[in-house]
């Protein structure tokens, strides 16, 4: 069997932090005389032997010590192993490495009679074969550790599918999420409400059905069909991508709530490449052209959130202006202290000549000029993109993409503003601004002269 030394070597963490493999000798005689024969034969199977080992463990006599050590011994294994998957699929973007995750979850000594209750012993008794593979019981558990799933909130990543969001997001606290949260339109809430209405029907329905007949694990992602039967009168592709954007909305809230630290934009996102890319990869034949396309996109986004500020900011100016007394100068003053220079809402009352917070709170009221802002840009920019591909494209090919491409700029204009609107929230100012505040920082000096970028 390959790497069979898993089942006599334990990794664990030296008081330096280092991982080590410890070899247990009396585990390792124990298994080579026990069994020989399984244990150096090639083809040998890890699971025939976890069903021997869980066995002698599970009815005691004098090897049981030996027996748990061993499978002990090999869920450590799996718990590096999930770790370094964790950390190449998400630690570069997200910023850290598997070694910030192993003092989370490997914490066993290697003592045969442990003085606490390690990781590793938690997941084999809680194990159940009839449920899933001890390496899929491994996984399963690791990556929903407590204390491991704080630090990837922190770090903004949020391990549940899409499907299983929309699968536990009840209609009312979607609702809310959307219009408190996102700053929906009741149009916008009204839609997401119907598919995530005809997604449950559908989805749950199916699972149930899949539970009974002994099919468990992750939620899978829904077939054509059952897409096609969620909404008869558009395409699979088109309903997925929709449900995926409100998933995404989902997400980025529970990110909010759980850490306070939702995911802060990236211009080399990776995801956005896939998404937005992913939509017009017809006609995208080379990565030449995905890269002049997301170069384009990200130009287009850029010039419109910027234009669509300065509209926006200009309205308000000719709001407040014409108050008695006016309000404009004191709007842009407590505008650029909060969302340039981070200064808290309370010190901005006594710099702009207000005697309370709430005042300013009001004045500024940052969750009007997302909305606005917000409701301006997507259709702007879903028709600057439109025209990016329309000379690629057959006019039946680009009619199809509209509903999908709207859906995904949505989502990308929606996550944009959560973390504007999270930095807003945040007490102290971030050393790397939300991509809303730096185009608005670099586009309030026209209206203040006396001001240099």
């Amino acid at each position: 069997m390959d790497n069979v030394f898993r089942y006599w070597q334990l990794v664990r963490l030296t008081s330096a932090g280092q991982l080590q493999l410890l070899e247990i000798p009396s585990v390792k005689i124990w298994l080579e005389t026990t069994y020989a024969d399984l244990s150096i034969d090639p083809e040998g199977s890890d699971r025939n032997l976890q069903k021997m080992l869980l066995s002698t463990w599970q009815e005691g006599g004098k090897s049981q010590d030996l027996a748990q050590m061993s499978l002990r011994c090999w869920i450590s294994h799996q718990i590096r192993s999930n770790c370094a998957s964790l950390a190449k699929r998400y630690g570069d973007r997200y910023g850290f490495e598997a070694a910030d995750l192993f003092p989370l979850v490997l914490d066993d000594e290697g003592h045969s009679v442990p003085t606490y209750r390690p990781f590793s012993l938690e997941i084999l008794t809680t194990f159940d074969p009839a449920r899933a593979s001890l390496g899929t019981w491994c996984s399963r558990l690791t990556k929903s550790h407590p204390a491991l799933t704080r630090l990837l909130l922190e770090k903004g990543i949020y391990l549940a599918s899409d499907w299983a969001i929309l699968n536990d997001t009840n209609l009312d606290r979607m609702q809310r999420i959307l219009r408190e949260y996102h700053l929906c339109s009741d149009f916008e809430i009204e839609r997401a409400t119907g598919l995530l209405e005809r997604y449950q029907a559908v989805y749950q329905r199916d699972r149930i059905l899949q539970h009974q007949a002994g099919q468990t694990g992750r939620c899978p992602d829904p077939s054509p069909e059952q897409l096609q039967q969620m909404v008869p009168s558009l395409g699979p592709n088109t309903v997925k991508a929709q449900l995926k954007q409100l998933a995404s909305q989902l997400r980025q809230y529970r990110i909010h709530v759980r850490s306070g630290n939702p995911q802060i934009y990236q211009t080399q996102d990776d995801g956005e490449l896939e998404r937005i890319t992913g939509t017009v990869s017809s006609p995208l034949d080379s990565e030449d052209d995905i890269a002049t396309f997301l170069h384009r996109y990200r130009e287009a986004l850029d010039r419109l959130l910027g234009q669509t500020i300065t509209q926006t900011i200009a309205a308000q100016i000719a709001r407040l202006g014409s108050r008695t007394p006016p309000q404009d100068r004191a709007y842009l003053q407590g505008l650029y202290l909060r969302l340039c220079e981070g200064v808290a809402m309370a010190k901005i009352a006594s710099c702009i000549g207000f005697s309370s917070q709430v005042q300013v709170t009001r004045l500024l009221n940052l969750k009007r000029l997302r909305s606005d802002v917000r409701h301006q840009l997507i259709p702007k920019l879903t028709e600057a993109v439109r025209q990016d591909v329309a000379d690629r494209v057959s006019a039946d090919r680009l009619c199809a993409l509209d509903t999908t491409l709207e859906a995904l700029l949505a989502e990308q204009v929606d996550t944009l503003m959560a973390d504007a609107a999270a930095e807003a929230q945040s007490p102290k100012p971030r050393l790397v601004k939300s991509r809303f505040s730096d185009r608005l920082c670099a586009e309030i000096h026209a209206f203040m002269p006396d001001r240099t970028p």
